[in-house]
């Protein structure tokens, strides 16, 4: 089984024009404050963001570019089981190792201060790990476009 964290990447395609398929998606999404379950979210130009839950912001999670192709419509992008938290653990992956680099670099750096690091960049490893095997969970929410968007779109995992 392949590592991603972020999700799997995906590419929908239909023959139905970027107007068309922005005001499909927009009309059978649930509103943003809707109690239920169900896929919700914006477009916003050509950027698309899907997730499934008022309450848990923790959910799967679709992000994507729409474009015209010529032939219809495209969208690309990237559908996990918790893209954006994904992204602040990396980030917070990223800013504890500069900061352990600059502990290092001046000397201040203890044994405590490495234990912790080292506990740190453990539990880093292991929440990506658990998202990478979520990571199709998404699949709910590539499945609501492809139906949303008619039986001719279909999906591609890449």
């Amino acid at each position: 089984m392949a590592f991603r964290p972020f999700g799997f990447a995906f590419e929908l395609r239909t023959p139905l024009d970027l107007a068309e398929s922005k005001r499909r998606i927009r009309q059978c999404k649930q509103p943003w404050y809707d109690p239920s379950d169900g896929p919700r979210g914006f477009i916003v130009g050509r950027f698309i963001c899907l997730w499934s839950s008022v309450v848990q912001s923790q959910g799967p999670m679709l992000i994507g570019r729409i474009r015209d192709d010529g032939m219809g419509c495209r969208i690309a992008g990237r559908s996990g089981s918790d893209i954006n938290g994904m992204l602040y653990l990396a980030l917070t992956g990223v800013l504890l190792a500069v900061v352990a680099a600059g502990l290092y670099r001046d000397g201040q750096m203890g044994p405590s201060a490495a234990m912790m690091l080292a506990l740190c960049a453990v539990a880093l490893i292991l929440l990506l790990w658990s998202a990478s095997r979520e990571r199709r969970a998404g699949l709910v929410l590539v499945d609501f476009v492809e139906l949303t968007l008619g039986s001719d779109a279909r999906h591609e995992f890449r």
